[in-house]
């Protein structure tokens, strides 16, 4: 019977650790609100290029709490599959959060 309750009482704390409400993240799609320039791996001949967002431009996002947000800039194909490769492309960019607010 003892076994059984210590068993019980580890079952119980690993539950507890495991769940953590401190790592919400959050889907959704952003607008920027300021224009906002990076060095965008496009892949191919070209290479990369410094892409600027303009304001009101809207992309998917996910916002973990921190510094930046991660917005998907191109969706995912065959050219990506077997990366790296000099036809890989970027399809997700990290950008601070005060260029981004949430659409609702």
């Amino acid at each position: 019977m003892k076994n059984l309750k210590l068993t019980g009482f580890a079952l119980l704390i690993i539950c507890f650790a495991s769940c953590n409400t401190d790592d919400e993240i959050i889907h959704g799609e952003v607008e920027f609100i300021a224009e906002y320039s990076a060095t965008v791996t496009v892949g191919g001949i070209i290479g990369i290029i410094e892409r600027t967002f303009e304001i009101g431009e809207v992309y998917k996002a996910t916002d973990d709490g921190g510094k930046t947000i991660t917005i998907r800039i191109a969706e995912h194909s065959d050219l990506n599959e077997d990366c790296p490769n000099s036809w890989c492309y970027q399809e997700f960019l990290d950008v601070p959060r005060e260029y981004l607010r949430f659409v609702k």
